[in-house]
């Protein structure tokens, strides 16, 4: 009985860490950003009141990001974390890759110069409903202050050229808790010693 509890719990172990690595991936309809030219318009590092208002771990304070938007309507609007090779180019069309949306861009610097960039290990995000924080980080890198109407992106696309994801040391007044992994990793530990 002690053996099977002792393998139950390893295998509760594994298996998060497995769902953790699955729940990293692309999301959203990003069908109206494929082969669409985007030109550069900014970038910049995240500051700290940005981020103690989006609250966006996987772009804590000082991650590097570049602001890129489409050169017809403007509607479209991507920001590009941790992709510090981006700002070297003019304008970057999104492709799609055999694995995942978000990991290759044709980049393009002057008039002849073509590359094919890819970031892995990458996500993209497409939201369906329009999103303040793509415009607040494009006035911010453009230097201007937060807007008070809160003016939202119409197609919002936000990229991670990285996966880790950092926390940033927080005050301690700010309430804490603890972890999904480890609180399994504690039941596991009891079940173990049971």
């Amino acid at each position: 009985m002690r053996l099977y509890l002792t393998f139950f719990g390893i295998s509760i172990v594994f298996l998060a860490t497995l769902l953790q690595i699955l729940a990293i991936h692309s999301t959203g309809n990003c069908t109206f950003a494929k082969n669409v030219t985007l030109k550069f318009v900014c970038k910049g590092n995240v500051p700290k009141d940005m981020y103690t208002m989006f609250r966006d771990n996987r772009a804590p304070p000082d991650t590097p990001y570049s602001v890129w938007q489409t050169e017809e309507d403007d509607s479209a609007l991507l920001v590009s974390f941790y992709t510090t090779m981006f700002p070297n180019y003019d304008t970057i069309n999104l492709q799609e890759g055999e694995m995942d949306l978000g990991q290759f861009f044709l980049a393009t610097k002057g008039r002849n110069t073509n590359d094919l960039l890819f970031v892995t290990p990458s996500t993209l995000h497409c939201f369906p409903f329009g999103l303040r924080y793509t415009n607040e980080l494009k006035r911010h890198c453009l230097g201007q202050d937060i807007s008070e109407g809160g003016v939202l992106t119409k197609k919002p696309i936000i990229h991670y050229g990285s996966l880790s994801i950092k926390t940033p040391d927080l005050p301690k007044s700010d309430a804490t808790s603890t972890s999904v992994k480890r609180n399994l990793l504690l039941v596991v530990c009891a079940v173990i010693t049971y």
